[in-house]
C-alpha cells in the first residue's frame, strides 16, 4: 500500500470519530497522516494525487472547525488534578492498594478501602478541552507535513502551541532490527592456490615514446572572501489568542496576519470581511472565492478584472458564478458558451439564439427543436440546407431534408448534379421511385438522341443487364457487354465465351469455354496470342456525351464519397 493510500485509510477512521465528536479518537488517525506524509517530502499539496489531496482538505479542514470546548472554571480547575497527572497516579497507587489489602486479616479489623484511598476523579471538561489542543496541533502538523505553511500556522495558532520541529525521519523505519549474528560454522580449509605465473616486466615507456611534460598550470586569482550569509531573521511565534474568534480575528489583523485573520472569517462565514483581508493580504484567488461565497457581485466583478484572461472561465465555472461567467462571455462575444450556459439551465429557446449567433446552425435548429419551437427549426433548416450546398455537400442537404420527410425538396437539390452521380445518390438515400424515375427520364432521352452508349449506361443502372450487353454489343463495345453477359452466366455464358475470343482474351476464352465443356473452343482459344489485343477505340458518335455519364456505377459511388467530403 503507497503513502496516498495510507492516507487515505486513516482519513476514513479520521471521519468516523469526527462524526462522534470524540476528540481522543481523532488523535490517533491524525498521528498516523503525519507518519505517512512525512517521508513524502511534500513541497505544496499539489504534489499529491488529486483524490487525496480533495480527501485531506475537506476532512481537515471539518476537523479545524469543530468548536473550542469551554475551560474550566478556577475551583473546578483547583479541585481536580490534570487528566494526565490521574490517569498517571492511577496505576502507581494500584500495587500499593493491592499490597495493603493483602496484608490485612480479617481480625485486625481494617477495610481496603482504608488502606487504599481512591483515586481523585478527573475533570471531563478539561480533559475535552486538552484533547481538543492536541487535535488542533495534530492537524497543525498535517497541514505542514502536506506542504501548506498557511494552513498550518492557522491550526498552530488556534491550538496556542508553538510548532514543535518535526524529527528527521528514519531510512528505513519498516526494517526490524538485526538479531545479532550467530558463531558462523567453520568451514572446511580452503585448498591452496596455485601459484600464479610470473607477470613480465613492463617495457620502458621510452620505447613506445616519451610522455610530454605538461606546462606548469597557472595559479588562479584569488578570490575575495565570501561575505558570510545573513542568517535568516526568525519568525515571531504565534501569541496565545484569548476570546472567541472575532476577538481572535481582530488580534491577527493587528498583528498583521490578514490572511490568518481572513481564513477565521471565512470558516465562520464573515465573506465580507474575509473578502476584504484576503484583499488586503494580496491573495486575490481567495478573496474572490470569499466575494462569490458571499455572493458579493460588485467585489467579484472588480476582482475578476485582477485574473488572467485564461483563468476566468475555469475559476467562475468552479465557483459556480454562473451569472458573472454569462456576463464574461458576452462581453468576449463567445456565444458558443453562452448557449452551453443556457443549455445547462435547460433555457433551449434562449440557447437556440446563442447558438445561431455564432453561426452553430446544427447545434441551434437542435436546441429549436428541443424547444419545441418547430417554425424556427424549420428556418434554421432552411439556412444549413443554403450552407451545405454553398459547401458543395448536396448529398448532406439532401440527407437532412429527407430526415424531415421533404422528399421532394431534397430531390430539387440533387438535381443540379450529373444524372448518373444523383441516381446514386437517390438509391442512398432510399429515394428508389425518385431515381427511377430519372433513370427512365435519362433513358428516353438518349433513345431519342440516338446515343446507344448512353442507353445502355441506364439500361445497366436501371439492373436490365441483358437489354444492356446487347445494346453494348450492337453500339461496338463488345469489352463492355463481355462482363455483362459473363455476370448473367447459364444461357449467355456461350456468347461470352464467343465475344472473349473476338477480344482476343486468351485466358478468359480459355477458362469460359472450358466451363461449357467445348473442346474444340478451348483449342481455338489455347491458339490466341498470349498478349491481350488492345481494346477498340471508342468511335461511337455519342462516345464523349456526358463524362459523368460515362462513369461506371463504382466510380460514381467513390465520387459520391469525394463529394460527400468536401
Amino acid at each position: 500500500m503507497g503513502p496516498g493510500q495510507r492516507v487515505i485509510a486513516e482519513l476514513s477512521v479520521l471521519e468516523k470519530a469526527l462524526s462522534k465528536n470524540d476528540f481522543a479518537a481523532e488523535k490517533g488517525p491524525l498521528e498516523a497522516i503525519v507518519r505517512s506524509l512525512r517521508p513524502m517530502n511534500l513541497k505544496s499539496l499539489d504534489d499529491l494525487d488529486l483524490n487525496t489531496r480533495g480527501r485531506l482538505i475537506t476532512t481537515l479542514l471539518r476537523v479545524q472547525r469543530q468548536p473550542k470546548p469551554a475551560l474550566p472554571e478556577a475551583g473546578a480547575e483547583g479541585a481536580a488534578p490534570e487528566a494526565t497527572a490521574s490517569t498517571e497516579a492511577a496505576p502507581a497507587e494500584a500495587p500499593a492498594a493491592e499490597g495493603a489489602a493483602e496484608g490485612a486479616t480479617p481480625a485486625e479489623g481494617s477495610a481496603p478501602a482504608e488502606a487504599a484511598p481512591a483515586a481523585p476523579a478527573v475533570d471531563p471538561a478539561k480533559e475535552k478541552h486538552g484533547a481538543w489542543v492536541d487535535v488542533m496541533a495534530l492537524v497543525g502538523r498535517v497541514w505542514r507535513a502536506a506542504g501548506d505553511a498557511d494552513r498550518s500556522q492557522a491550526a498552530f495558532a488556534l491550538s496556542g502551541r508553538e510548532p514543535a520541529p518535526e524529527p528527521a525521519a528514519p531510512a528505513r523505519e519498516e526494517r526490524a532490527e538485526r538479531p545479532p549474528r550467530g558463531d558462523r560454522p567453520e568451514r572446511g580449509e580452503r585448498p591452496p592456490r596455485g601459484d600464479r605465473p610470473p607477470r613480465g616486466e613492463r617495457p620502458e615507456r621510452g620505447a613506445a615514446g616519451e610522455r610530454r611534460e605538461r606546462p606548469p598550470r597557472a595559479e588562479r586569482p584569488e578570490r575575495g572572501e565570501r561575505p558570510p550569509r545573513g542568517e535568516r531573521p526568525e519568525r515571531a511565534p504565534m501569541p496565545e489568542l484569548t476570546g472567541d474568534w472575532k476577538e481572535q480575528a481582530t488580534q491577527l489583523e493587528g498583528m498583521g496576519r490578514t490572511r490568518d485573520a481572513a481564513r477565521l472569517h471565512e470558516r465562520n462565514n464573515g465573506f465580507a470581511d474575509a473578502t476584504r483581508l484576503f484583499e488586503a493580504g494580496g491573495d486575490l484567488k481567495s478573496a474572490l472565492r470569499t466575494a462569490l461565497a458571499g455572493q458579493d457581485n460588485d467585489a467579484a466583478r472588480r476582482l475578476v478584472g485582477t485574473l488572467p484572461a485564461e483563468q476566468i472561465g475555469p475559476t467562475l465555472e468552479k465557483a459556480g458564478a454562473y451569472e458573472l461567467l454569462m456576463e464574461h462571455y458576452v462581453a468576449k462575444a463567445d456565444f458558443e458558451n453562452v448557449a452551453r450556459l443556457y443549455e445547462r439551465a435547460r433555457q433551449f429557446d434562449q440557447a437556440a439564439l446563442a447558438y445561431e449567433r455564432a453561426n452553430k446552425l446544427t447545434l441551434a435548429r437542435k436546441a429549436y427543436e428541443r424547444a419545441r419551437d418547430l417554425a424556427s427549426a424549420n428556418r434554421i433548416r432552411g439556412l444549413e440546407v443554403k450552407a451545405l450546398v454553398d459547401r458543395g455537400d448536396r448529398l448532406g442537404a439532401a440527407t437532412l431534408l429527407v430526415a424531415v420527410g421533404q422528399r421532394r425538396e431534397a430531390v430539387e437539390v440533387l438535381s443540379p448534379l450529373p444524372p448518373p452521380k444523383a441516381f446514386h445518390f437517390m438509391q442512398r438515400l432510399t429515394l428508389e421511385d425518385e431515381a427511377k424515375e430519372l433513370a427512365q427520364r435519362e433513358l428516353a432521352r438518349a433513345e431519342q438522341e440516338q446515343k446507344p452508349a448512353g442507353r445502355a449506361r441506364w439500361l445497366e443502372l436501371l439492373g436490365d443487364t441483358a437489354a444492356a450487353a446487347e445494346t453494348w454489343t450492337q453500339a461496338g463495345r463488345k469489352d463492355k457487354a463481355l462482363p455483362l453477359y459473363e455476370k448473367l452466366g447459364g444461357d449467355h455464358l456461350p456468347r461470352a465465351a464467343q465475344l472473349a475470343e473476338e477480344l482476343q482474351q486468351r485466358d478468359k476464352a480459355i477458362a469460359l469455354y472450358t466451363q461449357l465443356n467445348d473442346s474444340a473452343g478451348v483449342e481455338r482459344a489455347k491458339a490466341l496470342p498470349e498478349a491481350p489485343a488492345t481494346p477498340p477505340a471508342d468511335t461511337t458518335p455519342d462516345a464523349g456525351d456526358d463524362a459523368d455519364s460515362a462513369a461506371s456505377p463504382t466510380e460514381n459511388a467513390s465520387s459520391a464519397g469525394e463529394q460527400e467530403s468536401q
